[in-house]
């Protein structure tokens, strides 16, 4: 009898792996364009958790259907439309910035096909979605990062600067003054900026002149680092906060000793990563590009992971990996997930509930100054 419980076991195993089918995740990334960089990271991460993992328990095999949207938000919608349409896509991986994930948003709804952004951060993004879910923390937990962190090191006043074209930048700048304020600092002006601008000087002329403790900067790297470097040059002296739209090495390279000191919050720093997973993961990333691991590659690492935690516990239940409300269902119902970038829940809008941390630029590098929980 145990030698026919073998054989019975070896046939279903080969049975399985016969029957084995490819499952698609398709995913939408900036990787040309003005937020290239946001891409690029995040399909570096992805590919460390693909090549760390790209089969589910039943033998199915993941595929990957990239596209890039050019940081476009009609590229972004029509992308999506595309993978859902008429590559036949299971799942939406994507996008980084909020305006974007907002355009792909309602396609997602309306197709009832499971979307998980992992970097978004504006809470429209998911609002009032039944099918979007989110792997990042929201602006108004990043926007008291800042704030807090800011009154913490007696930065009373500040100036905040507003990216006009970007719904991130409007949303984040909106969360830092709120926590800001009901905190007891006062915001002594708003200076407002648009994505691909390079002449700063109105700007950075009354930021001098209302002489602010601190510049809370709400937009994203290339604006930042060459206000950075214009304020700078007419003297102001005033530190920069940011959040996670900044902290990409082209912040540095473009604005060099003009961003050193720059704080913003972020949502992972291999100092603050101490579980298995991440350091499995922080390995692996070093391995394959010879530098440490980046925030975006690892949520979209995460992202990538909780998609495949989905489908396995859809196995579990006695249905397919490509059921699309099933997936939906157990992305929505995600608690206590282990990811790179620390412990996920979802909460009941799609919010990821997490911790975020706060980094500072130190003689060119990322430095990591401390962790904060919601």
């Amino acid at each position: 009898m145990k030698r026919f419980a073998k054989i019975s076991v070896a046939v279903a195993l080969v049975a399985t792996v016969g029957l084995a089918k490819e499952v698609k995740i398709g995913v939408v990334l900036p990787m040309t364009g003005p937020l290239a960089a946001f891409g690029q990271t995040s399909k570096g991460g992805l590919d460390i958790a693909y090549e760390q993992n790209h089969k589910l328990k039943n033998g199915d095999t993941i595929k990957l259907e990239i596209l890039d949207d050019r940081g476009d938000k009609v590229e972004a919608a029509t992308a999506t439309k595309r993978l859902i349409d008429k590559n036949k896509v299971t799942v939406i991986l994507g996008e980084v910035a909020s305006g974007n994930s907002m355009a792909m948003a309602p396609i997602a709804e309306k197709s009832k096909t499971p979307m998980i952004t992992h970097a978004s951060t504006n809470p429209r993004v998911t609002k009032g979605k039944k099918f979007v879910t989110r792997a990042c923390f929201i602006d108004p937990f990043q926007g008291a990062i800042g704030a807090k962190y800011a009154l913490d090191n007696g930065y009373k006043t500040a100036v905040v600067v507003v990216d006009a074209k970007q719904d991130y930048s409007v949303g984040l700048a909106k969360a830092f003054k709120k926590a800001y304020k009901n905190g007891g600092g006062k915001v002594v002006g708003t200076v407002l900026i648009n994505s691909g601008d390079k002449d700063f000087n109105a700007q950075v002329s009354t930021i001098k002149a209302k002489n602010p403790d601190i510049i809370a900067f709400t937009g994203y790297y290339p604006e930042a680092a060459l206000m950075a470097r214009q304020a700078r040059a007419v003297g102001v002296k005033a530190p920069f906060i940011g959040a996670d739209g900044v902290g990409f090495p082209e912040l540095v390279k473009i604005g060099g000793e003009a961003v050193e000191g720059f704080m913003y919050s972020d949502h992972f720093n291999e100092k603050a990563a101490s579980s298995d997973v991440a350091k499995a993961y922080i390995e692996a990333f070093h391995k394959k590009y010879n530098k440490p691991a980046d925030s975006m590659g690892a949520l979209a690492a995460d992202a990538y992971n909780m998609i495949l935690a989905a489908m396995n516990k859809c196995i579990d239940e006695g249905k397919a990996p490509t059921d699309k409300i099933c997936v939906n269902t157990n992305l929505r119902n995600t608690k206590n997930f282990q990811g790179v970038t620390g412990v996920i829940s979802i909460d009941k809008n799609g919010n990821a509930v997490k911790s975020g941390v706060v980094n500072e630029v130190k003689n060119g590098k990322f430095v990591y100054k401390t962790t904060v929980n919601p």
